[in-house]
């Protein structure tokens, strides 16, 4: 898993479809999802299509990078695969001075 080479591009879209699946074996999902957000623009947003249980996971890590998530049935209504829709937030200081 190695950073992939994008200067000077940031991205306002990233489709992932059954990566954290193909990859378990090579890539760790944080570090994934971490380059993810190295590369997405603030108020981009990530579509991931996934198994339940790696987009319920993936959805954890994101919210902890303060990534907004939602859960979204697939076309087939299937329990076992899901839609993740990520949107990276800018990031704010707390405090008001900085501003």
């Amino acid at each position: 898993c190695e950073a992939f080479s994008t200067y000077p591009r940031t991205y306002d879209l990233l489709h992932l479809d059954g990566l954290f699946t193909a990859e378990s074996h090579r890539c760790d999902m944080r570090y994934v999802l971490l380059e993810m957000d190295r590369i997405l623009r603030p108020s981009g947003y990530a579509i991931i299509r996934e198994s339940s249980s790696l987009a319920d996971a993936a959805s954890i890590i994101a919210k902890g990078m303060r990534w907004s998530c939602h859960k979204e049935k697939t076309e087939d209504n299937s329990e076992k695969e899901r839609i993740l829709i990520c949107e990276k937030k800018l990031w704010y200081s707390s405090n008001q001075n900085s501003r």
